[in-house]
């Protein structure tokens, strides 16, 4: 962990621990919570592992996009306003994370490294940092395909990682902040919090990041005024960290994870995911 790294969570914790004792989605949870420990080991090592992976695939991301993308696109994006280059990183980042994150629910065998991040019992802003390697690799690796492939500006670039990591936090902290209007387009942790649900009604839901915008125009939203009675996996993920890390890699007969499909005990079927609509019925969905 770097100085800068050990400073935004020092000031993240600063923040978001008062925050989730002032304003609490959930009151009767406790700081010093069951799993706290592994949380903080996925902090530190997890962490390590994440930032050697991903820097490896960016490399490798970075030399393919200049074989393929013409400078004259890189030099179209960085001419134009600041401001502008923000928001068109932040859709299309968010586009890209959407698409992902609906594949790592899907696909059986990217759903048994996703499934670490879901096991979390108990949401606060900790949890955020509850996940395997492969699964983060994989999500950061897609995410910066915009950023890599157009070739931002630097400015802009710094203010989404920021925005990125900060909202994140949020998104997973025991915290009661709603957005207003300003809700039906930015993810709350209210929303957010209805996609780690272990409620079948919300199975699969609410996969955007930083935007609702992909899952209304998708069909995946679930909004709710209640909050979800119950959060992870139903136990099919280890407690431990070693575990946690080993588990995923482990043949399937000596796994015991979900699989995406059925419900966490897998006694009874969860809601299937909706297929993407074409684009013409996508085109209609935006319209409506």
């Amino acid at each position: 962990m770097t100085i800068a790294e050990f400073q935004f969570l020092g000031a993240a914790a600063l923040i978001l621990i008062p925050l989730e004792r002032l304003l609490p989605l959930h009151r009767d949870q406790k700081t010093l919570r069951p799993g706290l420990g592994v949380d903080a080991l996925h902090v530190i090592l997890s962490g390590a592992f994440i930032r050697v992976g991903t820097v490896a695939t960016v490399l490798a991301l970075s030399s393919a996009c200049a074989l393929i993308v013409p400078d004259r696109v890189q030099n179209v994006i960085r001419g134009q306003a600041g401001w502008f280059q923000f928001v068109v990183l932040l859709c299309l980042s968010d586009l890209c994370f959407y698409l992902v994150h609906r594949l790592v629910h899907t696909v059986p065998w990217l759903w048994r490294f996703h499934a670490v991040h879901h096991s979390s019992e108990q949401m606060d802003w900790l949890a955020t940092f509850r996940v395997h390697p492969v699964d983060q690799v994989l999500n950061s690796t897609i995410i910066a395909v915009p950023a890599v492939a157009l070739g931002f500006s630097p400015a802009p670039l710094l203010v989404y990682a920021l925005v990125y990591r900060v909202h994140a936090l949020l998104l997973h902290s025991n915290v009661r902040v709603d957005f207003g209007p300003l809700g039906r387009v930015f993810a709350s942790p209210r929303y957010h919090h209805w996609h780690h649900a272990d409620e079948p009604q919300a199975y699969d839901r609410n996969f955007g990041g930083q935007l609702v915008i992909w899952d209304r125009l998708f069909d995946t939203l679930y909004e709710s005024d209640d909050l979800p009675a119950r959060y992870g996996v139903g136990g099919t993920v280890p407690n431990g960290y070693v575990q946690q890390l080993l588990t995923p890699l482990l043949p399937r007969r000596r796994r015991r994870i979900r699989k995406p499909g059925c419900t966490r005990p897998q006694s009874s079927p969860r809601t299937a995911i909706p297929a993407l609509p074409s684009p013409s019925s996508a085109s209609a969905a935006a319209g409506d």
